[in-house]
Order: C-alpha cells, then structure tokens, then sequence
C-alpha cells in the first residue's frame, strides 16, 4: 500500500462506505510462548531459569487477560472497503481536504469482540401508538463469522469510537432490512491504501 495510517481511525470516515470483505484471522489464538527445552551440554541451570521466566511471564499474562475486556479474541479483524473518506487531519493526508480513497484495507490487531448485536426495532400503529418493541438480540460467538460474511457489498451505517481516549470501536451496518452492531476493542490499527480519489463532499 502507498499510503499507510497507524492508529489514526478516527480521522477516516467509514459512513457509507462498502464493505468487500469483513474477517477474522486467528481466532482464538494466543501469541506463541517460549519454551525451554532439556540441554546435554551442561546448560541445565540457565535452561531451569528459562523455564521460570517463561512460568511468570504465563502468571502475569494470565493476570493481564483478567484485566482485560472480556470476548472473543483473534489476531487479526480485516476489514476492506470502497467509500472511506481520509480526513484532512490524516497524517498521510496533504491536500488539506477531505478526500475519498480508493479500496481501504484497514486492519485491527488483537481485536476483542465485545459484542455483535442485531439490532432490536419498535412498531407503531397509525396513531403512533407503540404496537411491538423488539430489543436487540445479542449474537453467539460462533456466529460472528457468518455475519461478518453477509456484510459483504453491504453498507456501514456507522463507524467510530465510543470512548475517544480508548482503543475501542464500534460499526453498524445494515443488511437488507437489519441492522448489526460491532463493537470490540483492539492493540493498533493500520489502515492503508494506494490512491487518493476526489474531494469528498463532508457537509
């Protein structure tokens, strides 16, 4: 990509922008830890310390996920739209404009899905009396996958940050007659792309 933004989200707009793809990659996974592992040449005491550095770091890493915000974790969330606009306090941004561009890739490290909701919805009569309140209906992890498939040539509705001083982000898109709620946290983000296109128009 010629262009790449690293933890600058909140200067791109995703707001009816089309998703291509939506996934994850490395679900479940957990980073590699080190091993010590039994030594002939003598070096069985560095290896023991080895071993111990490996059983804290576990304990605190165990502490840390504890810590941590709960939901299903992966490597990578990728996300690849057409319709995003680079704002003009963009880094990678010099035309001193919002401007749109081409094909975006932009890439979650370490996301936690917190949640994928289906949005509830409210029926009223014809004298705007409520006949049916429907709450929003919270997704099962095994699902996200195959929602996340169905918001392929779909619209976002939404895109942003809930909590402007943590990493955290939340989509809404729509798909036909539905509307699905993402929010999940993240480590970094990176966004990138080859092109500038026209101005967009933000007003």
């Amino acid at each position: 990509m010629k262009f790449k933004s690293t933890n600058e989200i909140e200067t791109i707009q995703l707001r009816d922008a089309q998703i291509k793809e939506m996934k994850l990659v490395g679900v479940g996974e957990v980073e590699a830890e080190a091993s010590g592992e039994e030594k002939t040449d003598g070096t069985a005491e560095i290896v023991s310390e080895v071993k111990a550095d490996v059983a804290e770091a576990a304990g605190q890493a165990k502490k840390d996920e504890a810590a941590s915000p709960k939901g299903l974790r992966a490597r990578w969330l990728e996300l690849y739209v057409e319709g995003a606009v680079v704002k003009d306090n963009n880094s990678q941004n010099e035309y001193y404009a919002d401007k749109y561009a081409d094909q975006m890739e932009i890439r979650f490290k370490n996301p936690v899905i917190e949640a994928v909701l289906l949005e509830g919805h409210k029926y009223y009569d014809a004298n705007d009396n409520l006949v049916e309140e429907v709450p929003d209906q919270k997704l099962a992890e095994d699902e996200y996958e195959k929602i996340f498939g169905k918001f392929k040539e779909n619209y976002i509705f939404y895109g942003g940050k809930p909590e402007a001083d943590k990493k955290c982000y939340q989509m809404i898109v729509d798909v036909d007659e539905d509307s699905y709620i993402v929010s999940f946290y993240y480590d970094k983000v990176i966004a990138g792309w080859n092109h500038f296109l026209n101005k967009a128009n933000m007003g």
